[in-house]
């Protein structure tokens, strides 16, 4: 791995978890209660149907973790076709 690829890395890492915490950093829930309210009984209060996997995937670390897989493919994958295309192998 050259220093461009590792720093391309790095700063795509530092870029995607900043954007992160500014989306999804802070959330606050909508209900309030004693300790032993669930997230299950705030929806059920509100009238909200369940929580779904998906909305459970996107309030979750989910996001952050598909940004910097597919970051870290597409950098390490344009790395070697460079390489390739100037003759090395």
């Amino acid at each position: 791995m050259t220093r461009g690829v590792a720093v391309a890395l790095v700063g795509w890492t530092a870029l995607a978890s900043g954007w992160f915490v500014l989306v999804y950093g802070g959330q606050v829930h909508g209900c309030l209660g004693p300790l032993s309210v669930t997230p299950e009984a705030c929806r059920a209060a509100l009238g909200l149907p369940p929580e779904t996997d998906w909305e459970r995937f996107l309030a979750g670390p989910g996001p952050l973790v598909v940004a910097l897989v597919v970051g870290w493919v597409a950098i390490v994958s344009v790395a070697r076709w460079r390489r390739r295309q100037r003759g090395g192998l």
